[in-house]
């Protein structure tokens, strides 16, 4: 016979164990439903082109997020707050362990968030294109489908355990933009995200009845009404929202014409322009908008599943003028205000993508160097869109005012020089200033040293100042676009360790402002059409137009400096007779210098282009926002030349092939 106590106590034992059991079991499922949450999420903001930079949060331009970044964010009205996040280029390649230091900075950016009570979405980005670029090769590849399931695996059980006793506030997405074309790619999506719910499921503690985000196909809601058929499982029930993300191409982000179609300058029939129709869109404008919302209401909504719209936004394009530029802005917070409008009515959450950057091509609304507000105009159309009320201090649009003619500096052909313009310090207080935009024409040459031997030469452009006792500091304008107007933009700041800023030595008493050249071998012509100084708060000033009067003559190797209209620039060839070097031929826009039949072949981009001349040529990879995917140099023949790259993004892409006096860019999809 067993002593009594013995069978008590295994009694108790077992009493305990059940009831652990069930106080672990309602502890899992304290979180509220996803649609409750999303019902609080209001409108959201992206750090975008940070966490998820490969290379590190700063590779890309931006400073670390602050505290006061976050602070501005929940202060501007925004609920929420995406932070795209890279984890595979900080992790083990052989266990999949994740960096604990790249953990903890993390970690601290979704503190900061936490701390302002904002929603967090935090997800594993495209980071590299391990998954979202890889889909349809593990659908052919069992290999390749379980090194894929491994990851996602290790990552999410990594990162749901260090994030475990967060609260609600706390939202963990999938993966970003998973490339997905049919059915049996869309079944290989379903079977990641089975993986991500049920590792984030097993680690237990708030992670059980957390709310978690699926991607939809390409984060497309026409492709998830034909492929989204049907959902990984979960556990606990209403615990899911979909994502997907929302940029109508042509006015959102296409910066060059193609063959197919023009790039659209205004959105929405009130702001269609009455003479620049073939600008007006044909296409993605507010019926659009409402359809689709209206495919993912009933698509998930409906049935209670909330849909995020992770990204949405569209480029603001300072290279216009005038009437132009004016419509331009005030159509793209139309824009801004209606997608909001009407993602909200429908139960979805807007989540406006801001990458950082200042000036052409971005869609900034903070200052991530500051932490204050870049973009007051574009802040209070979100705000409208959400049924808040405007914050003070807006400007209507921004007013860019330029005049017929252009500067004009003529340059000799020296083998290392400099060429300087002194511009005039017009502006002797630069503190109000934000930015400043040159709108410039850059032609020439620099194959070819003052003997007439064939090199490769360079040219940069820079602005300069003077001041407290003539302190030299500059910025340069960064990569020029050849045979071509450009907008450049440099930010002014007051931190010298900031690269590409420019930084005044008092930025309150300018003594000095010139546009600095430095070549090797280059002679050629720089046109400025104007030169734009931006304030902190959204306004713009033309401080240079140089419609009646050009500067005094430079220094350096500049000839000449002079007035031309601007409609004349693109035919001037002056430089190839009346500057130092051996006489060429026109060589400008041949019709052939073009990329073409750019295909996907056994995972690398096939492209094909003509060059002139032999020489050294450059290939650069670009997604739809910018961002170099994939750069490299090679040796390229006169005529036609044919170059494979890898093919490490999905969807659209843009494929820039350079030489040094000229490069073209094309829209392409691998």
């Amino acid at each position: 016979m067993k002593p009594l106590c013995a069978g008590i106590s295994r009694a108790i034992t077992r009493l305990t164990g059940i009831l652990l059991a069930a106080a672990a079991l309602s502890f899992s499922q304290t979180l509220p439903t996803a649609k409750s949450i999303a019902a609080e999420m209001g409108v959201g903001w992206n750090i975008g082109n940070t966490m998820e930079a490969i290379g590190g949060p700063t590779a890309w331009g931006n400073p670390l997020p602050s505290q006061t970044l976050i602070d501005s964010v929940k202060a501007a009205g925004f609920k929420n707050i995406r932070i795209p996040a890279a984890w595979d280029q900080s992790a083990d390649p052989a266990t999949h362990v994740i960096n604990p230091d790249w953990m903890a900075q993390v970690k601290q950016v979704v503190d900061y968030c936490i701390k302002d009570s904002l929603f967090v979405v935090l997800n594993i980005h495209w980071d590299g294109g391990w998954l979202e670029s890889r889909i349809d090769s593990a659908v052919n590849d069992p290999a390749i489908a379980a090194v894929i399931k491994a990851k996602q695996g290790a990552y999410w059980r990594q990162i749901a355990t260090a994030f475990r006793d967060y609260d609600r506030h706390l939202i963990f997405a999938g993966s970003n933009e998973p490339a997905v074309e049919n059915a049996a790619s869309m079944a290989m999506l379903n079977s990641f995200h089975q993986i991500f719910i049920d590792t984030v499921r097993a680690t237990g503690g708030n992670n059980a009845s957390r709310t978690l985000i699926i991607q939809a196909p390409s984060t497309s809601i026409e492709k998830a009404t034909q492929l989204m058929t049907t959902l990984p499982t979960d556990k606990i029930p209403d615990r899911l929202m979909a994502e997907a993300h929302y940029y109508p191409y042509q006015f959102a982000l296409m910066e060059q014409d193609a063959d197919w179609g023009k790039v659209f300058y205004y959105w929405g029939q009130k702001y269609h322009s009455p003479t620049d129709l073939t600008r007006n869109p044909t296409w993605g404008e507010e019926s659009y908008t409402d359809s689709v919302f209206n495919l993912a209401k009933t698509q998930f909504v409906d049935k209670n599943i909330p849909v995020l719209l992770g990204e949405m936004g569209a480029i603001k394009r300072l290279s216009l003028t005038g009437e132009s530029l004016e419509r331009h802005i005030l159509s793209r917070r139309y824009f801004y205000e209606y997608v909001v409008s009407s993602a909200m009515a429908r139960g979805i959450i807007p989540v406006i993508w801001d990458a950082g950057g200042k000036g052409n091509l971005t869609m900034s609304v903070f200052d991530r160097k500051t932490g204050g507000t870049y973009d007051l105009g574009l802040l209070n159309a979100i705000r409208k869109g959400a049924g808040l009320a405007k914050l003070p201090g807006d400007t209507s649009a921004v007013q860019v005012a330029t005049g017929a003619n252009a500067m004009k500096i003529l340059y000799s052909e020296k083998d290392s020089s400099y060429g300087q313009v002194d511009l005039g310090a017009l502006k002797p207080d630069f503190s109000v200033y934000d930015s400043i935009i040159v709108r410039a024409f850059v032609n020439g040459s620099s194959n070819y040293d003052s003997a007439g031997t064939t090199k490769y030469g360079y040219l940069s452009l820079s602005l300069v100042t003077m001041s407290k006792n003539w302190t030299w500091r500059e910025a340069t304008l960064g990569t020029l676009t050849m045979n071509g107007w450009a907008d450049y933009g440099i930010h002014i700041g007051t931190d010298t360790t900031v690269v590409g800023d420019l930084v005044p030595a008092d930025p309150k008493k300018i003594d000095f402002f010139a546009l600095q050249g430095y070549s090797k071998g280059y002679h050629g012509t720089i046109y400025v059409d104007y030169i734009v100084f931006k304030t902190k708060a959204g306004v713009s000033d033309t401080v240079y137009s140089f419609d009646l009067s050009a500067p005094e003559e430079g220094k350096g190797n500049v000839e000449s400096v002079g007035l031309i209209p601007v409609g004349d620039v693109a035919s001037d060839q002056e430089w190839m007779t009346a500057t130092k070097g051996p006489t060429m031929g026109v060589r400008r826009n041949p019709v052939a210098r073009r990329v073409f039949n750019a295909t996907s072949v056994q995972g690398k981009l096939q492209a094909t282009f003509f060059a002139e001349t032999a020489g050294k040529t450059q290939a650069t990879l670009l997604d739809l926002r910018g961002k170099t995917v994939w750069k490299g140099e090679f040796p390229s023949l006169a005529g036609w030349n044919t170059i494979a790259i890898p093919a490490l993004h999905p969807g659209l892409n843009f494929l820039r092939i350079q030489q040094s006096d000229w490069s073209v860019t094309q829209l392409i999809s691998p």
